[in-house]
């Protein structure tokens, strides 16, 4: 297996800096953004409220980390002292962000088809927020770079945001990804028949138990083993809200990155807290035929790949640490 490593993390710019950014701009917290700007049906899954154009490039956005996707148990008592956001939710921000970026900022029309190519994040377990009472307010600042544009399209057609992330003031992770945008025409000619493919279930040989890959439910298992043993991708609620929000033609990029977390609990990492990680997707990943993923651990965490008809459809790496 390929190793891929992770990114580094963006350097975190000063405290003050990041005030003189606020400072004549107001941001919002109290509404989402366009659902059809995120690519999401649910209001519930906004995770954007507000966004602002600096120059150069740079952006602030406010977003929402709904408490309903904390990752850690409830001390015995019940207080919510030690109970952390799924870390996943830095990988989805990023995904809404750059489709956001692309349409809202840099006139990517709707009937664009924006398409996430490579993600990745980091987080700093020591000081990432807690969940309270309610949702997170996390202030994203964003920088677009890596732009790329052809003749005749008055809209980038490649480009690459940079996120940190803080929380009441403070830097606690950053994120990376690269969107490729699509016109409907190359979207359409890209997926050729698989445009009109729907997840088909399949026969379940043995499912992992929610303990065993460290999810709260049966419906979050993205994952089952078949006659051999080998892993296969196979989400155990097709309709469940976050991982499907939509309808998709193909595997969404975020089914195959929590399926590779989940493949890494089984290979040995259970007893840590995913802290980063980073996706390269190849190609697309289809509904129509099996899809295969094998994790195993490095130098610096684990790495993953995903197989289809026996070529690969995205690789990637991740990092664990210790439970806090």
């Amino acid at each position: 297996m390929t190793a891929s490593r992770l990114p580094a993390l963006p350097e975190a710019a000063p405290q003050s800096d990041l005030n003189q950014d606020l400072e004549p701009l107001t941001l919002s917290w109290d509404s989402s953004v366009s659902r059809a700007l995120v690519h999401r049906n649910a209001v519930a899954e906004v995770l954007l409220t507000d966004a602002r154009e600096l120059s150069d490039g740079h952006f602030l956005l406010a977003a929402q980390w709904p408490r309903s996707y904390a990752a850690s148990p409830t001390s015995d008592t019940g207080t919510p002292s030690t109970e952390r956001h799924d870390p996943m939710l830095a990988a989805e921000t990023i995904r809404q962000v750059g489709l956001y970026i692309c349409q809202k900022f840099l006139g990517a029309p709707g009937t664009s088809r924006p398409v996430i190519r490579n993600v990745g994040f980091r987080i700093d377990n020591g000081a990432e927020p807690v969940v309270g009472y309610g949702a997170t307010d996390v202030l994203c600042r964003a920088e677009v770079f890596d732009v790329r544009h052809v003749d005749d399209v008055p809209y980038p057609v490649a480009l690459s945001v940079r996120l940190q992330f803080s929380a009441a003031g403070r830097e606690f992770g950053s994120a990376v990804g690269r969107v490729r945008v699509l016109s409907d025409k190359e979207y359409e000619l890209s997926r050729g028949p698989n445009a009109a493919a729907a997840p088909v279930p399949g026969t379940v040989h043995d499912r992992p138990s929610p303990a065993e890959v460290s999810v709260p439910s049966p419906g979050d298992v993205m994952l089952v083993r078949d006659p051999s043993g080998t892993l296969l991708v196979a989400p155990a609620d097709l309709r469940h809200p976050r991982f499907f929000d939509h309808p998709s033609d193909h595997v969404p990029g975020m089914v195959l990155l929590e399926a590779a977390r989940q493949a890494a609990c089984l290979a040995g990492a259970s007893s840590g807290r995913l802290n980063g990680c980073h996706m390269h997707a190849l190609r697309f990943t289809e509904w129509n035929s099996p899809v295969h993923v094998a994790c195993a651990p490095d130098d610096d965490g684990w790495t993953f790949q995903i197989t289809q008809d026996g070529e690969p459809t995205a690789t990637g790496a991740l990092s664990f640490a210790a439970n806090a």
